[in-house]
């Protein structure tokens, strides 16, 4: 076997790829952009929902942008630990995104921030104090600092 052809082992074709990817990214970019402005806010309230899905939405398209005019050098395809990981936090996220409304704010965010703290490599123990500081301090933020309201435990008026 050449240099050439073992050097380009394990490789995807990047450039295709990274476009695939830019253009898929920069479709979400747009769809929670247009989707945002469905979202409305409370009476008197500074910061409504759909800011945020707009606030993130500008520098992933941007870099998808990027991704789709100049395609990165990384042209290898993650193994098959890094892929299942890959969909295991899309599939956190998916259920986190179904679930925050029904269950609460406090014990979706717990759930899904405990588990993507796993998909990292943590221990359990490690995840669940971090997921605890990490949940109360994101409720801290959007409930009192940024005066957002997020959704209660159903059957709790706080």
């Amino acid at each position: 076997m050449s240099d050439a052809s073992q050097d380009n082992a394990g490789r995807v074709p990047g450039v295709i790829g990274d476009r695939i990817a830019g253009a898929l990214l920069l479709a979400l970019a747009v769809g929670a952009w247009w989707l945002s402005h469905d979202l409305e806010s409370g009476f008197m309230q500074p910061i409504g929902p759909g800011e945020y899905p707009r606030l993130i939405s500008l520098p992933l398209a941007a870099l998808s942008l990027l991704l789709i005019l100049k395609p990165g050098f990384n042209q290898r395809w993650p193994g098959r630990a890094a892929l299942v990981r890959q969909a295991q936090t899309l599939l956190v996220l998916a259920c986190y995104a179904g679930l925050v409304k029904p269950l609460g704010f406090l014990p979706a965010s717990l759930a899904a921030v405990i588990l993507l703290i796993r998909l990292f490599g943590a221990a359990w123990k490690s995840a669940l104090i971090s997921g605890v500081v990490l949940t109360l301090a994101l409720y801290v933020l959007f409930e009192f600092v940024l005066g957002m309201p997020l959704p209660n435990i159903p059957g709790l008026d706080w």
